[in-house]
């Protein structure tokens, strides 16, 4: 009996209680900017009273702004590829309007269409002098099989003869980053520029390139003894970034009267950035955003400021 006393007792199962998920109290106000970004990013464009984005980075030609040396630097390589000149280098840094002028130029050209033929080069990368002249083959829809250098240098000779004189079509090639390029496909295009008629020349050549290309025509003096016209693109003084921020907001319809900028703002906006183009065009972006959330009725000074401080965009 004393050993059966001695005996515990049946150990009883645990019953895990249900814990029940927390669940946060509502507040009993809402909190007021989370409906405002809401509806900020739903309908951007018409919390800003605009019918279109005012500064998108798509390369959208009504919205480029023609300053002073964009508008020379136009002007001059239109008149210079009419004047059937040959070979035009624009060079400009990151951000300062280098594409844009060429699609801008594309569109000087489309009341010509039946005088002119464009084709473009993006990122012109090729290892070697047969990758880049198989590239044009394909670009100008030569059939032909053989792909030795000297045979494919004759097949675009020919294709750039029968195209003159058989449809009086002239040709431009515009290469975007040609600092990309190497020398031995800038001695192709030089061998290119040869090819011509008694009146005139069977292609012309306009490249953009980064300001490290320059380094590379001067190792090259044949080459840059053929350059007709050159222009080195800076970046735009006060007067034009005031311009650019005014025009990218009237094109989006920013209707006469009404300021989403102040004067002190943009000329915040102009030290900040330095006048690159590209720059301002973030910057207003990303200032118009912080307005709209912390419910201001326009970017001022001490917005941009603020802006600049927290996103360390201040330069010396």
């Amino acid at each position: 009996m004393e050993n059966e006393r001695s005996i515990s007792p049946p150990i009883r199962p645990i019953i895990k209680e249900r814990i029940k998920p927390f669940i946060p109290p509502r507040p009993t106000r809402p909190i007021k900017y989370i409906p405002r970004v809401e509806k900020g990013v739903r309908d951007y464009c018409k919390l800003l009273g605009l019918t279109r984005e005012p500064f998108s980075m798509a390369p959208e030609p009504d919205f480029f702004y023609q300053s002073k040396q964009h508008r020379e630097c136009l002007n001059h390589l239109e008149i210079s590829l009419r004047l059937n000149r040959g070979l035009h280098v624009v060079v400009g840094g990151i951000g300062t309007g280098k594409t844009a002028i060429s699609r801008l130029l594309l569109d000087r050209f489309t009341d010509y269409e039946g005088d002119y033929t464009f084709f473009l080069i993006l990122n012109p990368t090729w290892r070697n002098n047969q990758e880049f002249l198989i590239h044009l083959k394909k670009m100008f829809d030569i059939r032909d099989e053989s792909n030795l250098v000297t045979d494919m240098m004759n097949q675009i000779e020919h294709f750039l003869i029968d195209y003159a004189t058989k449809y009086n079509k002239r040709i431009v090639m515009i290469i975007d980053e040609g600092q990309k390029m190497g020398p031995n496909q800038l001695e192709i295009v030089r061998s290119l520029l040869n090819f011509e008629t008694n009146s005139m020349k069977l292609i012309q050549f306009a490249i953009f390139a980064q300001p490290e290309f320059i380094d590379t025509l001067n190792t090259m003096e044949n080459f840059k003894d053929r350059i007709t016209y050159m222009f080195n693109i800076n970046n735009i003084d006060d007067e034009d970034t005031r311009g650019l921020i005014d025009h990218r907001l009237k094109i989006a319809g920013l209707s006469d009267g009404r300021e989403l900028f102040t004067e002190n703002a943009k000329n915040l906006i102009y030290k900040y950035t330095r006048g690159f183009p590209r720059k301002i065009i973030v910057t207003c972006h990303n200032l118009l955003i912080d307005m709209l959330i912390i419910g201001k009725s326009k970017v001022d000074a001490d917005l941009v400021f603020k802006f600049t401080q927290q996103n360390n965009l201040i330069y010396e």
